[in-house]
C-alpha cells in the first residue's frame, strides 16, 4: 500500500541532502539531571525537516488507506489532516518540570505542509480556495512516486523565535526519531519494499 511510511520514506529521498530529518516525533518526557522541561506535541509529528539553513519545516502525511465499503486503497478524505497541521502551528510544547505549563507562547516551526497520497496531481478550485486561507501548504504524491507542491506553505504565524532557537539548540533530545532510529529503519524497508515492486 502507498501509505505513511512509504511516502516518509520517497520525501527524505526528494528533499534536500543535508537537511536533517526526524520522523514521527511523539511525546519526549525524557528529563534528567541537566534538563528539567521536555517536548509535548498533542498529535504525532510525522516528518521534520531542518534545513542547513535552519529553517524548520514539519509535514503531517496521509496515505493511501482501506475504507469501510471500499474494494480499492482510496486517498485520504477531502481536508483530512487539516486539523492536525493548524496543530503545528503552535508545536512542540515545551513544559517544564511536567507542570503542564508551556515555556514559550508560540511554536517553532517555519513552514508547515500538509502532505496528501492521491492517484493524481489534482487540486481542486475549492480546495485552493480553502489553503488560501490558511498558512499551511499542500502537497500530493502519487503511487509512481512523484510528487508536486500545489500550495506553498506561508510563514507560520506564530512562530516564536525563542521557541525555534530552543528546538535547533536541542536537536540531540530527538535522536529516538532520526533517520538513524529503529523508527526509521522500519520505514526505509517499506519503502524500499514499494519503489521495488513499481520499478519492475
Amino acid at each position: 500500500m502507498f501509505n505513511e511510511k512509504v511516502i516518509q520514506y520517497i520525501l527524505k529521498k526528494c528533499i534536500k541532502q543535508n537537511s536533517k530529518v526526524f520522523v514521527n516525533i511523539s511525546h519526549n518526557w525524557t528529563v534528567t539531571e541537566n534538563r528539567n522541561w521536555c517536548y509535548y506535541t498533542g498529535t504525532d509529528i510525522d516528518f521534520l525537516e531542518i534545513t542547513n539553513e535552519d529553517e524548520i519545516i514539519a509535514y503531517e502525511i496521509k496515505g493511501m488507506r482501506k475504507y469501510k465499503g471500499k474494494r480499492n486503497d482510496e486517498p485520504p478524505r477531502l481536508y483530512e489532516g487539516l486539523d492536525q497541521t493548524l496543530g503545528y502551528l503552535n508545536l512542540p510544547y515545551v513544559m517544564e518540570d511536567m507542570s503542564g505549563q508551556s515555556k514559550f507562547n508560540g511554536g517553532a516551526f517555519d513552514f508547515i505542509y500538509l502532505v496528501h497520497a492521491r492517484k493524481e496531481i489534482d487540486f481542486s478550485e475549492y480546495e485552493k480556495r480553502v489553503f488560501d486561507l490558511v498558512p499551511i501548504g499542500f502537497i500530493i504524491f502519487t503511487p509512481d512516486g512523484k510528487f508536486e507542491i500545489v500550495k506553498e506553505a506561508i510563514k507560520n504565524p506564530l512562530q516564536i523565535k525563542e521557541a525555534k532557537d530552543h528546538l535547533l539548540n536541542h536537536l540531540d533530545t530527538l535522536k529516538n526519531f532520526s533517520i538513524e532510529s529503529k523508527i526509521f529503519k522500519r520505514i526505509r524497508e517499506e519503502g524500499e519494499r514499494y519503489l521495488s515492486k513499481i520499478k519492475k
